[in-house]
C-alpha cells in the first residue's frame, strides 16, 4: 500500500467543534473524516450556492415519493383545464379534502414553517411584511384560488386563525391572534 500523504490544517474553534462532533458521530478517525468530507464536497459542493433549508425540503419531499416535479406550464394548463371542466366542483372538493389531510401533517408547525414548505413547492414566493403578516407572490393569477383554498383549509385544520385576502396575483396572509 502506498504511503498516505500528510496534510496539516488549522481550524477555528467553531470548525474544530464541528470536526469533533462529526468524528464522534461517525466513529471514524480524523483522517477518514477528512477523506469523506472531501469526497462528499467534490460531488455535492455545488449545493452550497442554494439555500440549505430549501434543499433539505426538496430531498425530504421527493425521497418519500409523495411529491413530483412538474413544469410550471403543465401546472397552469391543469388549472386552466379544471376551470372549464363541467365537474370542476368535484376537483375543488377533493382539493379541500387533500388540504385537510395536509393539516394533520402540519400539526404543530407554525404558519411561517408551512409557508416556507409551500414556497419550496414553487406555489408562490413569500415576502414577510411583519411578525404575523406575509404577502405571497403567485406566478400566475390562476393559481390564486388553489393556494388560497389550500391555506384556508390547512390553517383552519390546525387552529391557526388567519385572514387570507386576494389581490390579482398575490395573497395577503395575516394571523389574527
Amino acid at each position: 500500500m502506498k504511503r498516505p500523504i500528510r496534510v496539516t490544517v488549522a481550524l477555528d474553534e467553531e470548525t474544530y467543534e464541528i470536526f469533533n462532533r462529526l468524528r464522534d458521530e461517525l466513529k471514524v478517525s480524523q483522517s477518514e473524516l477528512i477523506r469523506r468530507v472531501l469526497r462528499f464536497y467534490s460531488v455535492y459542493g455545488e449545493l452550497e450556492r442554494y439555500e440549505s433549508r430549501k434543499v433539505m425540503i426538496y430531498v425530504e419531499m421527493l425521497s418519500e415519493g409523495e411529491h413530483v416535479i412538474l413544469d410550471i406550464d403543465h401546472w397552469i394548463a391543469f388549472l386552466r383545464f379544471i376551470e372549464t371542466h363541467p365537474d370542476k366542483e368535484e376537483f375543488w372538493r377533493l382539493h379541500r379534502d387533500i388540504a385537510k389531510a395536509h393539516a394533520e401533517e402540519f400539526r404543530g408547525k407554525s404558519a411561517e414553517e408551512i409557508l416556507e414548505r409551500l414556497e419550496a413547492c414553487n406555489f408562490f414566493r413569500v415576502n414577510r411584511i411583519g411578525k404575523n403578516e406575509w404577502t405571497l407572490i403567485l406566478g400566475n393569477e390562476i393559481t390564486r384560488d388553489f393556494v388560497r383554498i389550500f391555506l384556508e383549509e390547512v390553517f383552519g385544520g390546525i387552529g391557526i386563525d388567519a385572514e387570507v385576502k386576494e389581490d390579482l396575483a398575490k395573497l395577503r396572509i395575516r394571523l389574527k391572534s
